[in-house]
């Protein structure tokens, strides 16, 4: 056997050392250390508005989808608008205690492998003074989410624009959100947890791609702004929709190519809201149930529907890649 086969069966061993060594240490907080995504993986998003608004547009799942095409994906999105890392958006009528056990049931109820988790975006605006204490919320939530042996990747916050607000207000705004950002991004270091540093990579993918706005109003993404931070993720589990110098998201030809999935993804998520968020829940299951808590058992008819339109979303991104990069 000559010395150049040799070498090279050494070098695949010794990829597959590394990569069973990468699968079972826990993930790095290093940008350049990417998460490694298991063949099978249910996928939950949780956080407040910046994950809510993430299902009308499924830029990052369909980014997810497209860029593992050869993966089990299910994804689910528990984003809940104004919420924080209490759940106090999330309690309805209660105590802010049962947000918080709101956020443990459903979390426990889809049982993910996984979970992308998002806060700060709103805090960050009440200044120095409230840093420790969400910080301190946000080690507790972390601590409860990591049970049963859950992978836990910590996103951190994205920039504000100068859209309404005046340009010096922005920038002492988003000075403070840098030191929020970097905080998180402590805190989860601390805790063996991956971390992607949405602030700084979305304003580098901003000018390479040529994106003149990722906000509509300076604060909540656009569809190009979810565009952008769908390829921040993809590339923290270490991949890229960027494909001959084109980003295939913002690609016209690919993107009419996409849409079927990509609205495939938006039903998906629209019949998981109505499970996740039932209409009426203070008469289903709230303080005046015995109105019409008689109908509770229709929000629990929506599972097989989910499922059912879940189950084609994989199958359809791996169709699409193969497709597409065969007429490429």
């Amino acid at each position: 056997m000559n010395r150049s086969k040799l070498l090279c069966q050494w070098l695949v061993c010794l990829g597959l050392c590394l990569g069973i060594v990468g699968f079972l240490a826990p993930a790095s907080v290093s940008a350049g250390d990417p998460v490694a995504l298991s063949e099978s993986e249910r996928i939950v998003l949780l956080g407040n508005t910046f994950v809510e608004r993430e299902q009308e547009y499924g830029q990052i799942e369909l980014a997810l989808r497209l860029a593992f095409p050869e993966k089990t994906l299910e994804i689910r999105n528990l984003g809940w608008s104004g919420d924080n890392v209490h759940g106090e958006s999330r309690a309805y009528f209660g105590p802010v205690s049962a947000g918080y056990k709101h956020i443990q049931e459903y979390v426990d109820l889809i049982d993910p492998t996984l979970v992308l988790v998002s806060y700060g975006h709103n805090v960050a605006f009440e200044g120095p003074e409230q840093l420790q204490p969400f910080l301190d919320g946000y080690r507790r939530l972390l601590d409860d989410l990591k049970k049963d042996g859950r992978r836990i990747v910590v996103l951190g916050l994205t920039p504000l624009e100068p859209v309404y607000r005046p340009a010096d207000e922005v920038r002492q705004l988003n000075e403070m959100r840098k030191k929020y950002n970097a905080a998180i991004g402590q805190m989860a270091e601390e805790r063996g947890l991956a971390f992607v540093d949405l602030f700084q990579s979305t304003q580098q993918l901003q000018q390479d791609l040529h994106v003149e706005r990722l906000t509509d109003n300076g604060v909540h993404l656009n569809s190009r702004g979810y565009g952008v931070v769908a390829e921040a993720v993809v590339q923290a589990f270490g991949n890229s929709l960027l494909h001959n110098g084109e980003y295939l998201l913002f690609d016209s030809q690919f993107q009419a190519v996409a849409s079927p999935l990509q609205d495939a993804i938006l039903r998906k998520n629209e019949l998981f809201f109505h499970r996740f968020r039932p209409q009426n829940e203070t008469y289903l299951r709230g303080f005046r149930k015995h109105e019409q808590g008689q109908n509770a058992k229709e929000i629990y008819e929506f599972d097989p529907l989910v499922e059912a339109a879940e189950k084609k979303l994989q199958p359809q991104a791996g169709e699409l890649m193969r497709g597409w990069l065969t007429v490429e």
